[in-house]
């Protein structure tokens, strides 16, 4: 809400005083605009200076009434800026305006929406690949953690269409509906395939009723976070090394490897050739992990004569400047 709003009322009463008063110094005593208009700065603001001519006595019943009505509202209306400035909602408005002229500017952006524990992983992973989004929650107190980081957020009732278009879901690339609640996920992930049919939902489920409501509303993806720990508990129980390597390779801090995505298009120069002609290893240092062909199926072991055909995604590991490489290599 504009803290400016506060003085609107304040600030009507005061010129609606002055405008009498102007009104009665001319009329009056005869004065000029001029003489009217800066009697009643002088009585206003309380500076003490004598009067512009003398007053005969209605001009002395009317300057009591200015400074009765006039200087109670002026002191009011001072006493509301100092308060406005004290608390930082002039700052506070500032920012915020700010903020919503970086959001309506964003475009392949991702969508956050539930800020719960779920929700901060996510955006940590986003903030470490470079990605950009805004988060939507209802706690009052996500507001104080993202503000001080400059994070764009909302707050507000995030299964809203209205919540959703601020946050430009029209120009965003995906949607992450993290929220606690099971009920919530479903409304955000039906509300978001209606505005924008195009983006990429990834939904947050904890029971199986719920995995399969989501996959009905639109969601792409559904996940359900005690299904994934359980997994990846089972898998470092009996495959230690394997994960461990797994997480070295994708999240370790301390070593320089990344795993992405490059699809493959009419334009592309490595359409219709294969690996070996592609030099991918040779050009750009990237390994290409894996290669999920339009139907959905994946060449899980690719050689060096598996075809790369439009419509492909190749799966690459490498350091980001080895995918770099690889990206100028598929332009």
């Amino acid at each position: 809400m504009n803290p400016f709003r506060r003085l609107i009322i304040p600030g009507l009463l005061l010129l609606l005083i002055i405008s009498i008063g102007v009104w009665g110094y001319t009329h009056i005593e005869g004065w000029s605009f001029i003489e009217a208009l800066y009697m009643m700065v002088i009585t206003l603001s309380t500076v003490g200076f004598r009067e512009v001519h003398e007053l005969n006595t209605a001009g002395r019943v009317l300057t009591m009434g200015v400074i009765v009505f006039g200087v109670g509202t002026v002191a009011y209306t001072v006493g509301q800026l100092i308060e406005m400035m004290v608390e930082g909602q002039v700052v506070g408005f500032r920012r915020r305006r700010k903020m919503e002229r970086q959001i309506s500017e964003m475009k392949d952006h991702y969508i956050i929406c539930g800020f719960g524990r779920v929700g901060h992983q996510v955006a940590i992973e986003l903030a470490a690949a470079k990605i950009p989004y805004v988060v939507l929650d209802t706690k009052p107190e996500t507001a104080e953690e993202l503000g001080a980081r400059s994070i764009p957020y909302i707050i507000g009732d995030i299964t809203m269409d209205n919540i959703l278009l601020e946050a430009g879901i029209k120009k965003a690339k995906g949607l992450i509906a993290s929220a606690d609640s099971d009920t919530a996920n479903v409304f955000v992930t039906l509300s978001a395939r209606v505005l924008n049919p195009n983006i990429y939902i990834i939904a947050r489920a904890s029971s199986v009723n719920a995995e399969e409501k989501m996959k009905k509303a639109g969601a792409d993806r559904v996940i359900s976070p005690y299904f994934i720990a359980g997994k990846r508990m089972a898998a470092m129980a009996t495959k230690p090394t394997a994960v461990d390597f797994l997480d070295t390779v994708l999240h370790s801090e301390h070593v320089e490897m990344e795993m992405r995505e490059f699809k493959i298009n009419e334009s592309c120069p490595l359409a219709n050739k294969t690996l070996g002609e592609a030099q991918i290893r040779q050009k750009s240092g990237a390994y290409i992990a894996t290669i999920r062909k339009p139907d959905g199926t994946f060449n899980l072991q690719p050689k060096a004569e598996s075809k790369i055909n439009i419509g492909d995604i190749l799966v690459a590991i490498g350091t980001p400047k080895q995918l770099e490489l690889l990206e100028k290599c598929i332009g």
